[in-house]
């Protein structure tokens, strides 16, 4: 028997940079090639800009996420 994991919870903690909830799940974030893309898909929606999304650079994956500015 085979031991896989569907749409269950990892056997570890996913970084949340990288990754985002989805109910019982983790899914990877959409990620961008260049800010610009990033930007333009905020542009795109303004309600995502209201709510203190910006583009940022991942450490896990190197590419560019959106997410909230959370203040340390």
């Amino acid at each position: 028997m085979s031991r896989r994991y569907h749409n269950k919870i990892p056997p570890f903690k996913p970084d949340p940079e990288h990754w985002t909830k989805k109910s019982y799940s983790w899914k990877a974030k959409v990620a961008y090639e260049t800010e610009d893309e990033a930007w333009e898909f905020l542009n795109q929606n303004p309600r995502l800009k209201e709510m203190n999304y910006r583009p940022y650079v991942c450490h896990v994956c190197g590419l560019i996420h959106i997410g909230h500015i959370h203040k340390h």
